[in-house]
Parts: C-alpha cells; sequence; structure tokens
C-alpha cells in the first residue's frame, strides 16, 4: 500500500511539473527589450513632440557598403519619415512629404540634382549625392526595393531636405528638420502593424 502512495505522490508531482513548464511556455517572456533608434521594429511607438507614431516600415538603405536607417512612421492619416545615420557622429532627422510644387519641378527636371533647391523661403545646398539600394524589413513580398539615385541638401536652422529617384522615373522629396535623439522616446510594440490588414 505505502508503494502506491509513493508512485501516487511521484505522479502527481510530475504531472504538476510538466504543467509548470508548459505555462511558462505559453506565458509571454518579460517586458520587451528596449529600443534604440537602431533596431525599432514594426508596431514600435516613437514619441516625438508630443504625438505618439507607429512604426509602418523599416527601410536599410546601402551605398557600397555604407547604410543608413530611415523609419515609416504613422499617427492616423499622417506620416513622417525618421532617417537615422551614423557616421562621425550620429544624425537623426524627422521628415514629411515635401511640397507637391516642389516635387512636380523636380520629377521633370534632368540628373544630376541641382545645387541648389528654394523652398518656403530657404535655399537647401546640396551636400551629397549618390545611388543606393533599399531593402524593407516590414513587406511581405518585394523586400528588395530598385536601387534609387539621391541626393541630400541642408539649410539654416537644421533644415534638410532628401530627393529620391527610383528607377529613374518615380521622385520622393522628403523636407523637415535635424533632431536631437534624445528629444524622442521610444517604445516598444507587439510587432504587428497598426494601420496595415493582418495577413
Amino acid at each position: 500500500m505505502a508503494i502506491w502512495l509513493v508512485l501516487l505522490v511521484l505522479l502527481v508531482a510530475a504531472w504538476a511539473l510538466l504543467r509548470v513548464q508548459r505555462l511558462r511556455r505559453t506565458q509571454p517572456s518579460a517586458l520587451p527589450a528596449a529600443r534604440t533608434l537602431f533596431d525599432l521594429r514594426t508596431g514600435d511607438i516613437v514619441q516625438c513632440d508630443g504625438r505618439d507614431w507607429v512604426v509602418e516600415d523599416r527601410l536599410l538603405y546601402d551605398e557600397d557598403g555604407f547604410q543608413w536607417l530611415e523609419y515609416l512612421l504613422r499617427d492616423g492619416p499622417e506620416a513622417r519619415w525618421l532617417a537615422v545615420c551614423e557616421d562621425d557622429w550620429l544624425e537623426v532627422s524627422w521628415l514629411e512629404q515635401g511640397p507637391p510644387a516642389l516635387l512636380r519641378q523636380l520629377a521633370s527636371a534632368a540628373t544630376p540634382f541641382p545645387d541648389q533647391i528654394h523652398c518656403e523661403g530657404l535655399t537647401y545646398e546640396r551636400r551629397e549625392e549618390g545611388r543606393a539600394s533599399a531593402t524593407s524589413s516590414a513587406r511581405t513580398m518585394n523586400r528588395h526595393l530598385a536601387s534609387c539615385r539621391f541626393a541630400d541638401y541642408e539649410a539654416e536652422g537644421q533644415r534638410v531636405l532628401s530627393v529620391e529617384r527610383w528607377n529613374d522615373d518615380e521622385t520622393e522629396i522628403t523636407i523637415g528638420r535635424r533632431i536631437d535623439p534624445a528629444a524622442l522616446a521610444l517604445l516598444p510594440g507587439d510587432g504587428r502593424s497598426v494601420y496595415r490588414p493582418a495577413g
């Protein structure tokens, strides 16, 4: 009888141990790891200027081995780009779509890019230009985007402007400002897009 009792106690202990192990596997781990400007993911939150922006895509640009990041951020219908470039020092820019009139003007212009661009009362001087490939992390298909020609411009007051020509026929312009990375709060999300339908 004592043997049966010992076997029953061992069986109950083994069952309890297996149950605890299963619960540990199904329960989410501790809080998600803190994010940096180099590892934001879809669904993460970037707080800037008192607003919460959701990361919707992450583009990694590569120009002959030199790389930089641009994150597509959304807050409702509005979009912004957070550009992160680490060269001799960290440069972070907060960008939005450029004015349509400037887009039309530059889309019809021949390359190379102009030395100066006049926009919204400022004169932007070309700082650099080149060709880069881009890879998206949020897309299921077409992760490797076509290469683009780009030119980066600067104006007084930490103002920046970027022109990208994709496949030599589609022009995109973003305009904005350099920002102090400390002005941003980066919060981990759940890894899911808020604005794209679940697939």
